[in-house]
C-alpha cells in the first residue's frame, strides 16, 4: 500500500475519532436533559444543529493543530501521537466552547462573557425548540392514557406505583415530586385534567411507557375491586345522551312496529 494512502486512511481516521468525541458530548448534554424520552428528544432537527456544531468545534481544533507550525510535526507520525491530539482537539474544543473570559453580573443575574455564551444560547434555543417538538405528542398521549380517569383516586396509588415498578428514582425526585402533586391538588381544575398533569410530571422521572403501564395495571386492579366510582367513571360513552342535530332538537326515533 503506498505511504500517501496510509496517510489518508489515518487521517481520516483522525477526523472520525474528533467527530464521535463532539457528536456524543453534545448528544450527551440532550439526552440528560430530557428523562421522558431523551432519543426521541434529540431526533430533532434543532437537536442535530447543536449536535453538529460540537462536532465542528472538534474537527477546527484538530485541523489547527495539524496546520501550526512549530519544530513538532502535529498528527504526523506514530500512532499514540496522533491519538493524544485527537483526544487534545477532541476534548479541547468542548473545554474551549464552555469556557468564559469572564463573569458580568446584570441585575441578580450571572452572565458569562466568552465562548460558553454562544453555546448556552444555542441550547436554549435548542430545548425551546424540543420541547415545543415534544410538547403536543406529549399531551396527546397523556390524554389517551389517563382518559375518564379522576385526579382524586389515582393521585396516590399511581406514582406510588410507578416508583416501585423502577429502581433507580431518588429520594430527592420523590419528594420533589410530592411537592408539586400537593400543589397541583389545591389548584381549581377539572379532576381529568389534574390526572392529565399528574402523568405528565410522573413522566418526567419515569417515561411515559412506565406511566402506560402503571395507569394499566392499576385500572384493572380497581376495575377487579369493583370500586363503584371508579366504575362509574369508566362507564362507556354509548350511555351519554345522542348529539343534538341540526335546528337544536334531537331526533326522534320511532319505536319498532308491533308484531301482527
Amino acid at each position: 500500500m503506498q505511504p500517501e494512502t496510509i496517510e489518508l486512511m489515518a487521517d481520516t481516521v483522525q477526523y472520525l475519532a474528533v467527530v464521535l468525541i463532539g457528536g456524543f458530548i453534545g448528544i450527551g448534554e440532550l439526552v440528560s436533559r430530557y428523562k421522558d424520552d431523551p432519543f426521541e428528544a434529540i431526533n430533532n432537527r434543532h437537536a442535530v444543529t447543536y449536535t453538529l456544531l460540537n462536532i465542528l468545534a472538534s474537527s477546527i481544533a484538530l485541523l489547527a493543530l495539524k496546520t501550526m507550525k512549530t519544530d513538532a510535526v502535529l498528527g504526523e507520525g506514530s500512532a499514540s501521537e496522533r491519538i493524544s491530539y485527537a483526544l487534545m482537539a477532541g476534548f479541547g474544543a468542548m473545554g474551549v466552547l464552555r469556557s468564559s473570559a469572564f463573569t458580568m453580573r446584570v441585575g441578580k443575574d450571572d452572565i458569562a462573557i466568552g465562548p460558553s455564551a454562544l453555546l448556552q444560547v444555542m441550547l436554549s434555543a435548542t430545548d425551546r425548540a424540543v420541547d415545543r417538538a415534544r410538547a403536543r405528542v406529549r399531551a396527546e398521549m397523556m390524554a389517551k392514557t389517563m382518559q375518564a380517569i379522576p385526579f382524586e383516586q389515582i393521585d396516590q396509588a399511581l406514582p406510588q406505583l410507578a416508583f416501585t415498578m423502577m429502581q433507580n428514582v431518588t429520594q430527592d425526585e420523590k419528594q420533589s415530586f410530592a411537592d408539586e402533586i400537593e400543589r397541583l391538588r389545591d389548584k381549581k381544575m377539572d379532576p381529568v385534567a389534574k390526572s392529565i398533569c399528574l402523568g405528565l410530571s410522573l413522566s418526567n422521572i419515569v417515561g411515559q411507557g412506565v406511566v402506560d403501564d402503571a395507569v394499566t395495571a392499576l385500572r384493572k386492579t380497581l376495575l377487579a375491586a369493583g370500586d363503584p366510582a371508579f366504575a362509574a367513571a369508566q362507564a362507556p360513552q354509548a350511555m351519554s345522551p345522542p348529539p343534538p342535530v341540526e335546528g337544536g332538537k334531537a331526533e326522534s326515533v320511532a319505536p319498532p312496529p308491533a308484531p301482527k
